[in-house]
């Protein structure tokens, strides 16, 4: 849906939804939340698999949901992103789950990413694009490896180009160190967005401002002589620093009811999902 007078595209998919009705035995309930708020799935053992057929069912619904969480529903991203570690083996729980996410989907059916920019290009070459973001981490929130969950969002002009939900490879001995890893790939995909940018022959306006809710971590990226006891973080710090040196990216601290990336961390209560869902989605 494009809108010229307010300047803003919404991107919907009502037929991918309408499968889930049609393919699905969803639940006659209503849900405000497409996860149980603070619910983490575990992955099942072989006595509590479930049979062939409905694995089946369980792999085609993540796939779907998979393809609409990319393209036009981000803030389905953290319950999807639970989902998809089952796809070998699941269990009930884990069927009950898929279907919770895929009414949640049906009841918004009009709501999905919202590309709204606060500023117009003048059209001018001179003009300075505004490349922020905004990252999280829940720590140690798998109970089965006690690796981290990193979310982060990249906006362009206010606008979300990128989105991520995703377990962290290594286990952080530190909720600052979680936090470093999650800034760490923000960074990096705000530096993508600059380089595309800057490919067409146009401009960014430096420096781009990355927020964070630790305020160790913010300490960590700015400050050359803090951390004594943080060698084992060091080239994530040393690599933010620099990026701050150059003036490239300033890493600032943003409290944390305000920041949305915890939207991708952790399965939220429907007050804090729906005021985190509002930076990505309209509708």
């Amino acid at each position: 849906t494009r809108n010229h007078h307010e300047r803003w595209i919404k991107i919907t998919q009502p037929v991918l939804i309408q499968s889930y009705q049609d393919e699905f035995n969803l639940p006659d309930r209503e849900f405000k939340t497409p996860a149980v708020p603070g619910q983490v799935l575990m992955k099942c053992n072989k006595e509590d698999a479930l049979s062939a057929g409905h694995q089946r069912e369980f792999r085609s619904g993540t796939g779907k949901l998979l393809h609409m969480m990319r393209w036009s529903r981000p803030d389905i991203l953290n319950a999807v992103r639970e989902l998809s570690k089952c796809m070998q083996m699941a269990s009930e729980a884990h069927l009950t789950a898929i279907y919770r996410v895929m009414k949640y989907c049906m009841l918004t059916s009009t709501k999905g990413i919202m590309l709204k920019p606060q500023r117009s290009w003048d059209g001018k070459r001179n003009f300075r694009f505004r490349i922020s973001g905004k990252a999280d981490s829940e720590y140690a929130k798998d109970i089965m490896t006690r690796r981290s969950i990193s979310g982060y969002s990249v906006f362009l002009e206010g606008a979300p180009f990128c989105m991520k939900s995703k377990q962290q490879n290594s286990v952080a001995i530190s909720i600052t160190e979680a936090e470093l890893a999650s800034a760490t790939m923000c960074a990096q995909n705000m530096l993508y967005g600059k380089r595309v940018i800057e490919s067409m022959g146009l401009k960014v306006e430096l420096p781009m401002i990355l927020e964070i809710d630790n305020k160790g971590a913010v300490h960590l990226a700015n400050n050359w002589s803090f951390g004594g006891r943080t060698r084992h973080m060091d080239v994530r710090q040393f690599f933010l620093r620099e990026l701050k040196e150059d003036g490239i990216i300033h890493t600032i601290w943003c409290p944390g009811v305000k920041m949305s990336s915890d939207l991708f961390t952790k399965n939220l209560g429907a007050k804090e999902f729906d005021q985190h869902s509002k930076a990505y989605c309209g509708g």
